[in-house]
This record gives C-alpha cells, structure tokens and sequence, in this order.
C-alpha cells in the first residue's frame, strides 16, 4: 500500500516515509513500513464516519455517486457512525 499524506499547516502533500513519520510520530503514528519514495497517482480518501460517506480527496478511485463532495453544500441528513464515548 502506498499513500501521501498532508502537511500540518499547509496544503502540500508528503511522499517521503521518513518526512511522514518524522512528522506525524509526535501527533501519535505508532510505525511506517518504508517502502521508500514512490511516486503515483494519488488514491481517493473516503471519510466513512458519517453519513452519508464524504470524499476528502479525489484520486485514482471512482467517485460513486453516493459520495458526498468534501466542497459540496451540507447535507440535511447527516448520522454519526462512531458512537459516542461514555
């Protein structure tokens, strides 16, 4: 599996493993498998907490057309799919 992943404070994407773990290893990555810099097309990122699912980043996957577009309006229906903490 390979992926990308967004800097902190900026709207670049990070495709060195040792750049991500260096980064996000404070924030609470617990590992990186480094396969090294690879670079391709970037993959879809789906937020399935919620619906209906909402699609952060468009990529190589198909957007089916019950994805929700991150920059689209607010839906009126919206559930939480992760339970609340007790």
């Amino acid at each position: 599996m390979y992926f990308s992943i967004k800097f902190l404070n900026e709207d670049e994407w990070m495709i060195d493993p040792v750049m991500i773990a260096d980064t996000y290893g404070p924030e609470g990555l617990d590992f990186v498998v480094d396969g090294g810099v690879r670079l391709a097309q970037s993959s879809t990122v789906v937020d399935m907490t919620k619906l209906p699912p909402r699609v952060l980043r468009e990529g190589k996957g198909t957007i089916s057309n019950w994805m929700v577009l991150e920059e689209d309006q607010e839906t009126d229906v919206e559930e939480d799919l992760i339970p609340a903490a007790i």
